[in-house]
Parts: structure tokens; C-alpha cells; sequence
């Protein structure tokens, strides 16, 4: 049985995760769960509202675009 022909070339492959890597150190999505503010930083921080580090981080990229 053949292979199947990979979707993307290796540069592609390789141009894409970088792609990623910018988005996540760009944009993270931070929640707090002590106050429930919400920001997009440029990496996890603590709030920016009352200063706990009880904070979630969600990497940008993982929204759908719309």
C-alpha cells in the first residue's frame, strides 16, 4: 500500500510551528479566577486588577477565528 502524500513539505511544517510560537508568546488570554478579570497579555502575568496569581492562561490561537 502507498503512503499517502504528507499535506504540508517540511519548511511548511516548520514555518507553521513558528507561526504558532509567535501567536502564543503574543497573545495569551488570561482569566483571574479570584476577581473574574479578563486581558490578553504577552505572556502569563499576575492580574492586572487585583494582583492574585490565581490566573488561567489560554493561548489565543486555540479561538476560532469569526
Amino acid at each position: 500500500m502507498n503512503e499517502p502524500e504528507p499535506l504540508l513539505t517540511q519548511q511548511e511544517l516548520h514555518q507553521w510551528h513558528r507561526g504558532i510560537a509567535e501567536a502564543n508568546r503574543n497573545n495569551v488570554f488570561c482569566h483571574c479566577r479570584s476577581c473574574q478579570a479578563e486581558w490578553v497579555a504577552s505572556g502569563p502575568t499576575a492580574c492586572t486588577v487585583c494582583s492574585s496569581k490565581d490566573v488561567e492562561f489560554i493561548l489565543c490561537w486555540q479561538f476560532p477565528d469569526g
